[in-house]
């Protein structure tokens, strides 16, 4: 009896088209995706980084976890002639700190709207006219449509957009293609994926920061205090000696 051949396409759906994968895999796409700069993190990605020219949905447990820090190794590979945009951040940007992370060279617009549709509709404009290499806007309450329509407009640029939500929207649906829900931890953040093009993801990813990586040795030196408590001035008293 005769063994029926199944055809190639069959055998190999993924191969149909760039939207098409296993259950069992991660996505491919089309675009080359931008390295996150942490490889943990990369490995659990389809494309092995952000995806550029979709909605990304970022949210942490509270601002000012490492949500950006988290965002800068991308936000330095990306083209310093384009702007970055901040769309109605919660706090004002430190410039020193940019400065700091390598991002001096990247132009830096703060869009600071009187409401929140007026920070979607800026957000739009900026994804329709591909004004910059990277959109991060700050939402609390959005409704399905508007990330629809935002995941929609995103596809038609090549910007890297970042949307930051409150950690509760991860019970919410969403057009987003990649959503992550970030908590703090003693040497970084860790990162549970909620939703990505591939198999769903059981264990969240920890991402130590550099900073947190540094050992002793490469510290710069300090001298110890003589005393666990403030010292008072004394008359006669010399003082231990300061490290340069």
């Amino acid at each position: 009896m005769a063994v029926a051949v199944r055809p190639a396409c069959l055998q190999h759906p993924e191969r149909i088209h760039p939207a098409v994968w296993r259950a069992t895999q991660l996505a491919c796409s089309s675009r080359s995706a931008i390295s996150t700069g942490f490889a943990a993190l990369d490995a659990e990605l389809p494309g092995r980084g952000w995806p550029p020219g979709a909605l990304i949905e970022l949210m942490p447990s509270q601002p000012g976890i490492g949500e950006i820090f988290l965002l800068q190794p991308a936000l330095a590979r990306l083209d310093a002639e384009r702007s970055i945009a901040l769309v109605h951040p919660p706090y004002i940007p430190y410039f020193h700190c940019w400065k700091n992370w390598r991002l001096e060279n990247h132009r830096l617009l703060c869009i600071h709207p009187q409401s929140a549709s007026d920070a979607l509709w800026a957000t739009e404009q900026i994804l329709k006219h591909n004004a910059c290499a990277a959109v991060v806007c700050w939402a609390s309450h959005v409704r399905l449509a508007a990330l629809r329509r935002l995941h929609l407009i995103a596809q038609q640029a090549d910007a890297l957009f970042v949307l930051l939500r409150p950690q509760a929207a991860a019970q919410q649906a969403s057009a987003a293609p990649l959503r992550l829900r970030l908590t703090p931890c003693p040497q970084g953040i860790k990162a549970h994926i909620v939703k990505r093009r591939g198999p769903c993801s059981a264990k969240p990813v920890l991402i130590t920061f550099p900073s947190a990586q540094a050992k002793p040795s490469a510290l710069p030196h300090h001298v110890p205090l003589d005393q666990p408590v403030s010292a008072h001035a004394q008359p006669g008293r010399l003082f231990s000696a300061v490290a340069d």
